[in-house]
Formats: C-alpha cells, structure tokens, sequence
C-alpha cells in the first residue's frame, strides 16, 4: 500500500497540532515499521540473489563515475580497458559505447519524480549500453518506485537488474559503520546521501581494493543559489530537471547536508580501510576532500595503483 505526498503532509500538519510529542514519536517508530513491512513479497528473494557477487573481484580495482561537471574537461576513454560503475545519467558521457560501464547504480526514486524518470532511463539503458552491463536499483516503497516501474512495464524487465534494500533504512554513525551486515547488499544497507554510496556499497561487497571516483565534484556550496547545471550534460539532454527539487533546498539545509555527506564519506572510509579496501578521489576539482587526491592519468598509466 502506497501513501502519496499530498497525505503524508496532511497527517505530519495534523500530528503536529494534536499529538504530544511522546505519542508522536511513537506513531512514527510504527508507521516506519509498517512501511518497511510493506515491500512485495518477492523482494527478500531478489536481494538474496546479490549473494552471487561477494568477492568476485576480490583485490581487484575499479572506477566509480559520477556525473559532475568536471568529467567533461577528462580523457575517460582509457576506462575501456577497466572495470568501471555508472551512476544515475552518466550514461550520456560521449564516450559511453567506448567506456561500456559492467555495472549501472541508481538509488531509490524519491518525490518529486514519477515514472517518466525511469522510462526515460530503461529507453537510454537500451539505447547506450551493451547486453553485459548489470543493474543495481535502489528499493524504497515509493509509490513510484524502479520496482513498481517494472511490475508496470515488464518489457524492461531482464535478469541482469538486482534490487538493493533501503526500505526503512538507518543512517550512517559512529554506531554501525562498522556493522559488516549493513555493507552485506543482500541484507539492509545505510541510507544513501548519494547515488556514491550505493556504489561504494556494492563494490566493496564485490570485493574490489582500490575504488577510485570521477567526477564527484560536490561543489554546491560553491553556489547555493545554483538549483540547475550540476551535471556535465544539460537538462535537456537528460530530459530531467533539479529545479523543483533542488529550489527547496535553503543555506541552512545545504549546511547540514553537507555535513552528513562528509560524515558518512569518512565513516566509509574509516571501515572499509580497515578492511584493506581503499577509496580515491580521482576528479579533476570539487570541493570533496575526505579521500586522498590522485591523477586520473597517473592511476591509468600504472595497473598497479
């Protein structure tokens, strides 16, 4: 069973107004037991079958792709020959067919986007990447969830696309960073800030070494009155557009989002090190500094990094 936004805001206005705070909080520890309750039937069974992954690129290395401006000005045809993730709409990069990611990440779907958002991006999946790349998409019980999307539309449906769970899911502290079941992609994993934490997530699972990431720029602080032009393609080459998201984000929220996303960037870091796993950040600028800095073209040149 699916709440829509417009009555979410309707019970949280008449909760606010009519409930002590102690039931109040009550009332939200079973309404977020019930939603993570919810999910299809069928859904334990898909994220066992992530099982097939653990370790099989053990002591291997790979390259994380976002989508930030700075990938544009880089040379990234030289990935083809590497084992490289692609996140959310990266698959516009022009040199995508030369690149041909193995694994697609996206993270769950959140208000305000419905189903044109994965149309548009199981039409591209079709258009710019081959029969090996394999899937990985967020589960939350959103009304329109990539789960939802394909029970809808099951012509898109193929065994190469896997669910990870973030039904309900807790956020990153000093608490369970270290809890080896939360970075276990069959079970529940940590709340993603970003779509790079999903596939931190699943690299570290896959059993990668050395994690290295392109084009995470995270410079909004730059600028926060920026809501457009965070990407290296435009809107209207991706169809989509931040505006209505990102116009409600004011200083104070951009302050505190940035403060979790360090968090929880150094967190990872802090654990999966002590697994003798690495992250480097090999983007051409931004502001993210919690991993240590490389070249993209010295990593390319040495196998061995």
């Amino acid at each position: 069973m699916h709440i829509n936004q417009q009555a979410k805001n309707m019970l949280k206005k008449a909760a606010y107004w009519s409930l002590s705070p102690g039931f109040e909080l009550v009332l939200k520890e079973i309404y977020s037991h019930a939603r993570s309750m919810c999910f299809p039937k069928d859904m334990k069974a898909l994220y066992a079958k992530n099982k097939i992954f653990y370790n099989i690129h053990k002591g291997e290395r790979c390259f994380i792709l976002a989508t930030g401006p700075s990938i544009s000005a880089q040379d990234l045809r030289p990935l083809r020959h590497e084992t490289c993730f692609a996140v959310s709409q990266f698959f516009l990069h022009k040199d995508i067919k030369e690149i041909d990611p193995l694994y697609h990440i996206d993270p769950p779907l959140h208000p305000p986007f419905n189903f044109d958002l994965p149309m548009r991006a199981f039409d591209d999946f079709q258009k710019f990447y081959s029969s090996r790349t394999t899937y990985f998409l967020g589960y939350d019980p959103y009304q329109y969830s990539w789960y939802d999307f394909l029970e809808q539309n099951p012509q898109f449906k193929k065994e190469s696309i896997h669910f990870l769970n973030y039904c309900n899911y807790p956020m990153m502290d000093e608490s369970n960073y270290n809890n080896p079941n939360r970075w276990d992609i069959c079970k529940l994993l940590f709340g993603p800030k970003t779509v790079i934490y999903c596939a931190i997530q699943v690299a570290a699972y896959m059993g990668f070494n050395r994690i290295y990431l392109l084009g995470c720029d995270h410079d909004y602080l730059k600028d926060v009155t920026r809501i457009t032009n965070h990407h290296f393609y435009t809107e209207e080459e991706s169809g989509m557009s931040d505006v209505e998201h990102l116009s409600a984000f004011d200083t104070e929220r951009w302050f505190i989002q940035y403060y979790y996303r360090w968090k929880h960037y150094r967190l990872m870091n802090e654990y999966l090190t002590s697994k003798g796993c690495n992250i480097f950040n090999a983007t051409n600028g931004g502001m993210l500094d919690v991993f240590p800095r490389v070249r993209f073209e010295d990593v390319i040149s040495n196998k061995n990094k």
